[in-house]
């Protein structure tokens, strides 16, 4: 194009670029052959006078407060005065509150009053000229979170305990939401946040007293945050080493078997929240059967035990030969067996069965005394045992020896070591052997050298639970060793601040630890 013409078009001048006028009057038409378009001079010099098509090719979106969101549109043929807007599911089309035009292939847009209903939400720019460019479903509105989990309390638990709790929020839009601590926000130590899953775990501090932890989750959805404060609640506790053992059965009387440990529950370490009060109950041994007048009976049972929930049972009375008489508190008439009870039941006299354990325990029960061969110690209650009833007397020969009563367990929760509930000796037929109490400490049965003498028994050792033995002829069986209840504590805890008179302890010494004995009696005491 190398010359001037007309365009024919009411004498409008056309051309390439090098031959528009060169002293146009603003507003003077021009057909530009070489670019291909009708122009314009303007104060910016020659200007297309109709917009070619915009084209919108993607969009990046940033997420404000709820409905808002900034659109980075890129594109092509942007002009000057284009105008962003979004048209929802349902139809409507939202214009931006402000559209940038950065370039001719950049567009910034605003937008305000959007609704994740109405997604997907599709793409406009128009130019000037009116005509305009679509980008279908271009984005989502971001829908705010929601937390699940309700504000406050998580719970109240113990101290130096596994916890495991979720504070967890939902987005329908987002999948991918983080959980943290807001700033100055701190967990208990030894618990973290899961900052995918929005876990708590981890195990509770040890602690002086109730303590709450308040703090505060941010959960995000890489839009939105939204805060939420909570709480967990560690109840303060007192740790305690606790040996309970119950008071040891009587021996029987006349050829009588040897009575039966007391039942021992050992727990290394029993909480209690602190200033609570619990019970402590010492039980008394058993009383030796007596001879009454026509005929024999068996030892009595030992007393139970306590410390809090922690509850051993007395232990079993031994057998009695020949006809017996009801023993004190006994249902129906007894005769010759041995009784059931704590860690073993009492020996039997002659050939009569003591039995083991009773119904109420929770573990094994303790064997079974017979006649001939003493019981032996079995692991008895829920945590230890104490020896197993003992035998009953020899039979009727003149040299039957007494069985040995059952061994006891061994603690040194006082800070020496020593055996408890042991089970008592049966005694001797005529010139045998007496049967001797489990470990040293259950009674010792009654020697014989024929039937013209009362033949006394060595009761129980006192204060380990352990069976009385078993007398001959007119003599009493030997009493059950009282029971008793030992608990221990690290040092650095208080000192129980008062015992009511109704007990009777002492304090052993122990490296590192207070240790209190009760010996007798029954009160309430406040950890």
């Amino acid at each position: 194009m190398g010359d001037i013409r007309t365009s024919g078009l009411g004498g409008i001048p056309f051309g390439g670029d090098s031959l528009r006028p060169s002293n146009p009057l603003l507003g003077q038409p021009y057909f530009n052959g070489e670019e291909k378009r009708l122009e314009l001079y303007t104060s910016s010099g020659w200007q297309n006078i109709v917009s070619e098509t915009p084209g919108v090719v993607s969009v990046s979106v940033t997420y404000g407060s709820i409905g808002t969101a900034t659109l980075q549109i890129t594109g092509t043929n942007f002009t000057t005065g284009a105008i962003a807007s979004v048209i929802g599911s349902n139809g409507v089309e939202v214009n931006a509150i402000s559209t940038t035009v950065n370039s001719i292939v950049s567009i910034t847009a605003e937008f305000t009053g959007l609704n994740y209903l109405n997604d997907p939400y599709d793409l406009k720019v128009t130019n000037t000229s009116n005509l305009f460019g679509l980008l279908p479903d271009a984005f989502n509105v971001n829908q705010s979170l929601n937390w699940q989990t309700a504000a406050g309390s998580l719970g109240t638990f113990n101290e130096q305990v596994s916890i495991s709790l979720s504070a967890t929020a939902t987005d329908p839009e987002s999948a991918a939401i983080t959980y943290a601590l807001a700033a100055g926000s701190t967990l208990p130590s030894g618990v973290t946040l899961n900052s995918s899953t929005g876990l708590i775990s981890g195990t509770l501090p040890d602690i002086g007293t109730d303590t709450t932890y308040t703090f505060t989750i941010n959960a995000t959805d890489g839009a939105y945050t939204i805060s939420r404060i909570f709480s967990i609640t560690s109840v303060s506790l007192f740790e305690v080493e606790a040996l309970v053992v119950a008071g040891g059965g009587g021996g029987g009387s006349q050829v009588g078997g040897g009575g039966g440990a007391g039942g021992l529950v050992y727990s290394p370490l029993a909480f209690f929240t602190k200033n609570s009060q619990v019970l402590v109950t010492v039980g008394a041994g058993g009383v030796g059967g007596p001879w009454q007048g026509s005929g024999s009976r068996p030892g009595d049972y030992g007393q139970n035990s306590r410390f809090g929930s922690l509850i051993a049972i007395g232990g079993g009375g031994g057998g009695a030969h020949g006809s017996g008489v009801p023993a004190s508190g006994a249902d129906g008439f007894i005769t010759q067996a041995g009784r059931p009870g704590g860690s073993g039941g009492g020996g039997g006299a002659n050939s009569s069965n003591g039995a083991g354990g009773s119904a109420t325990q929770t573990s094994p029960s303790g064997a079974t005394g017979y006649g001939f061969s003493g019981g032996t110690g079995f692991v008895t209650q829920w945590a230890g045992g104490g020896g197993g009833g003992s035998g009953g007397a020899g039979g009727n020969s003149s040299a039957s020896t007494g069985a040995t009563g059952g061994i006891g367990r061994q603690y040194s929760i006082t800070g020496a070591s020593q055996f408890y509930a042991a089970g008592g000796g049966g005694c001797a037929d005529t010139n045998g052997t007496p049967g001797s109490g489990g470990s040293g400490i259950g009674g010792n049965g009654a020697a014989n050298s024929g039937n013209t003498a009362t033949k006394l028994t060595t009761d129980g050792a006192t204060n380990t639970g352990s069976g009385g033995g078993g007398a001959r002829d007119t003599g009493p069986g030997g009493d059950g060793g009282s029971g008793v209840v030992i608990i221990a504590y690290p040092s650095t805890l208080p000192a129980i601040a008062s015992i009511p008179g109704t007990l009777t302890y002492n304090q052993p010494v122990r490296a590192g630890y207070r240790v209190y004995r009760f010996t007798a009696g029954t009160g309430t005491i406040t950890l």
